[in-house]
C-alpha cells in the first residue's frame, strides 16, 4: 500500500515537472532574448526593493489573518501567521503546492485541530481564491476593454467565465450534493479496493466541507482575499517589474495577477516554474505588450518572492522541528 501511495506521488510529481519542462521550452523558444538583454541593460532598479518588502510582508500577514478566520479562531495571530508563511515558503520549493500540505500540518498538529477539519479549510480556502481572482479579472477587463481589441477581451472572459464556473460547481456539488458526491466517490474507492482508506479519511474530508461551505464562512475572508489582490498583490507586481526597469500600470498588473494566478493553478514544479511565467507571458502578449518584458517581470516576481518567503519559512519550520525533538 505504501508503496503504491509512493509510486503515485511519484508519477504525479513526474508529471508536474513535465508540464513545466514543456512550457520553459516553449517560452525559451518563443522570446526575444535580445530585447531581453536591452531591457537589463537600461538598467535594475534596487529602490523598489523596499515598497516590494513592504507589500509582501503585507501579503503574509494578510494571509495569516484569513487563515484565522477560516480555521474558526482555533489558532491564534501568531500561530495563524507562521502557519501562513511556512505554506507561502514552502509552495515555492515543494512540487504540487506542498506548502498548504505544510502548513495543514502545522496547524494539525500546533492547534490540535482534527486533520479533517483543516483540510476542509484549505478547500474553502481554494474555493474563495478562485471566486476572489475572478472577481479581479472582471476589473482588470473592464478597466482595459477600451485599449484592447475583441478578440484578446473575449479570451479574457472565457478565462474569467472558467474560474468562476469551476469555483460555483465546487459551491453547490460539495455542499449540496453531498451525499450523492459521497456514493460516487465511495464506489469509485471501492472499484480500485480503497474503501477502508475512503471510511478513513476522504469521506469525513467531504463531510467537513461541505459543513464549512457556508455564506458565513465565505463572506469575510471572501472580501479580505478580494482587498490583498487589489492592494498588496497588485502593487507587489508594479514594484517587482520596476526593479527589472519595465514600467506596469496598476490596471496591467491586475491583468498580469490574474493570469499567473490561474497558471499557479496548474500541475507545476515548485513554485510554479514555466506555468507561472508562461502565464505572465501570455498577459503581456494580450496587453500588447513584449514577451521579454513578460518574461523578465515573471521572473523578477518569483525571484522576490522566492527571496522573501523561503528563508523566513526554513527558519521557521527549523525552529518548529527542534522544538518538538527537544519535548520529545
Amino acid at each position: 500500500m505504501a508503496a503504491q501511495a509512493r509510486s503515485k506521488i511519484s508519477a504525479r510529481a513526474f508529471f508536474a515537472y513535465l508540464v513545466s519542462l514543456a512550457l520553459l521550452a516553449f517560452l525559451v523558444s518563443s522570446i526575444s532574448w535580445q530585447d531581453t538583454i536591452r531591457i537589463l541593460k537600461e538598467g535594475v532598479h534596487p529602490a523598489s526593493l523596499w515598497p516590494f518588502s513592504i507589500t509582501a510582508l503585507l501579503i503574509a500577514v494578510i494571509y495569516g489573518c484569513r487563515w484565522q478566520l477560516l480555521i474558526g479562531g482555533k489558532l491564534n495571530k501568531s500561530t495563524s501567521l507562521i502557519a501562513s508563511i511556512l505554506c507561502l515558503g514552502g509552495n515555492m520549493f515543494l512540487p504540487a503546492r506542498g506548502g498548504d500540505l505544510l502548513r495543514v500540518h502545522y496547524s494539525h498538529v500546533v492547534g490540535r485541530i482534527a486533520q479533517a477539519e483543516v483540510f476542509g479549510s484549505l478547500m474553502v480556502e481554494k474555493v474563495i481564491d478562485l471566486i476572489t481572482i475572478a472577481a479581479v479579472g472582471v476589473l482588470a477587463a473592464v478597466i482595459l476593454t477600451l485599449s484592447m481589441d475583441s478578440a484578446h477581451t473575449d479570451i479574457m472572459f472565457v478565462s474569467i467565465s472558467s474560474a468562476l464556473g469551476l469555483a460555483f460547481g465546487a459551491i453547490v456539488l460539495v455542499k449540496y450534493f453531498n451525499a450523492i458526491l459521497l456514493r460516487w466517490a465511495r464506489a469509485v474507492f471501492t472499484y480500485f479496493g480503497h474503501e477502508s482508506f475512503f471510511n478513513r479519511h476522504v469521506a469525513v474530508l467531504i463531510r467537513s466541507v461541505g459543513e464549512q461551505m457556508t455564506l458565513n464562512n465565505l463572506f469575510s475572508p471572501s472580501i479580505l482575499t478580494l482587498l490583498m489582490w487589489l492592494s498588496a498583490y497588485a502593487l507587489s507586481y508594479v514594484f517587482a517589474a520596476q526593479f527589472v526597469g519595465v514600467a506596469l500600470s496598476y490596471e496591467e498588473a491586475l491583468v498580469v495577477l490574474f493570469a499567473g494566478a490561474l497558471g499557479l493553478m496548474l500541475p507545476a514544479a515548485p513554485s510554479g516554474i514555466g506555468t507561472f511565467h508562461a502565464s505572465v507571458v501570455s498577459a503581456f502578449i494580450l496587453l500588447g505588450r513584449s514577451s521579454a518584458e513578460g518574461f523578465l517581470v515573471a521572473t523578477a516576481i518569483h525571484l522576490l518572492f522566492f527571496t522573501a518567503y523561503v528563508l523566513p519559512a526554513a527558519i521557521l519550520y527549523g525552529r518548529w522541528r527542534l522544538a518538538r525533538v527537544l519535548q520529545s
